[in-house]
């Protein structure tokens, strides 16, 4: 009899806990994304998403995963591209004025940074009112993003490639490379294996 009781209150947790995370995916549907392209049904949300404006421009593929506290911030003629099967894990950043895609099949682990735009600096001057660099971000297919990791404008990250933990991305790279460091550099060509 305890058995029985202890599966049947692990089952209606498991079913609480998938409800749950549909009534988030409506409500941040009908609340945010909706009105420029809802949010496909096999999305998974795990927690609160932030945004600066709604509706915020955010095209997602299927079968996504969003962590806790990601955020997003477009303006009104910029967007954030994600393709099918990505796993953006809890407190990513992105912020976009021109544009973010990102591939297939990528994974971006927590306290990632995506921005295609950062402020200009003078060291006389510093950063007030000297408007901002930016260009798009384009993120390749089977990418997978440490933790704590800087992308800023005008990069180019190829299909296949690791961005090491805590790496600041400011330059392009090839496809199949280990990227890491502040600034990132290419520390080695990635081999595949094949059957």
């Amino acid at each position: 009899m305890q058995s029985f009781r202890s599966n049947l209150i692990k089952l209606l947790s498991r079913v609480l806990r998938e409800i749950s995370r549909k009534l988030r995916l409506l409500y941040y549907n009908a609340t945010v994304f909706g009105y420029y392209k809802p949010f496909p049904y096999s999305t998974t949300i795990y927690g609160r998403i932030r945004t600066l404006d709604t509706p915020c421009n955010v095209r997602l593929g299927k079968s996504c995963r969003i962590g806790d506290d990601a955020y997003f911030a477009t303006t009104q003629h910029a967007e954030i591209c994600i393709s099918d099967e990505v796993n953006i894990n809890l407190g990513c950043v992105f912020v976009s004025i021109v544009g973010i895609s990102v591939g297939e099949r990528t994974s971006i682990a927590e306290y990632v940074s995506i921005r295609d735009q950062e402020h200009r600096f003078d060291p006389n001057l510093g950063s007030r009112d000297l408007g901002y660099i930016s260009g798009k971000v384009k993120i390749g297919k089977n990418v997978w993003i440490g933790r704590g990791v800087y992308i800023g404008p005008n990069v180019e990250i190829g299909d296949g490639s690791i961005v090491a933990a805590n790496s600041v991305v400011r330059d392009s790279f090839p496809g199949s490379v280990l990227i890491a460091g502040a600034p990132a550099t290419v520390k080695r060509t990635l081999v595949t294996e094949r059957p």
